[in-house]
């Protein structure tokens, strides 16, 4: 993420990561605040925007509690409840993590994390 933040401008490397140019300058210094989870968030989604797929698209049902079942596990994002019944489009990301296309308008794609990481 640093090298990120460091290639562009202050403003442009903001609005990529939906962050305060303050923000930004201040990690670009080398400044880490003491609870990280709002940056980390910011760096996640951005990858999530802006993914690359390294994997063909699967179809998924979003099922009660915002749970949706791919290779095995069980993965969710934040808001995934409210959808509970909607069909996702699922891919591999090139890092392997789990990217999800709402097919819903307006469309939105998200990082899904896995049932480890939600204790699921």
């Amino acid at each position: 993420m640093l090298e990120f933040v460091r290639a562009l401008p202050v403003r442009e490397a903001a609005n990529a990561l939906r962050l305060s140019p303050g923000t930004v300058h201040r990690l670009i210094q080398g400044y880490w605040p003491s609870d990280p989870r709002k940056i980390v968030q910011a760096w996640s989604a951005h990858k999530a925007r802006a993914g690359r797929i390294a994997s063909s698209w699967f179809l998924r049902r979003i099922r009660a509690g915002g749970w949706v079942s791919h290779a095995g596990k069980c993965w969710t994002a934040p808001g995934l409840a409210t959808r509970t019944g909607e069909l996702l489009a699922v891919a591999r990301a090139e890092d392997g993590a789990l990217l999800a296309q709402t097919l819903e308008l307006p469309a939105e794609r998200l990082q899904l994390q896995s049932e480890a990481a939600h204790g699921h």
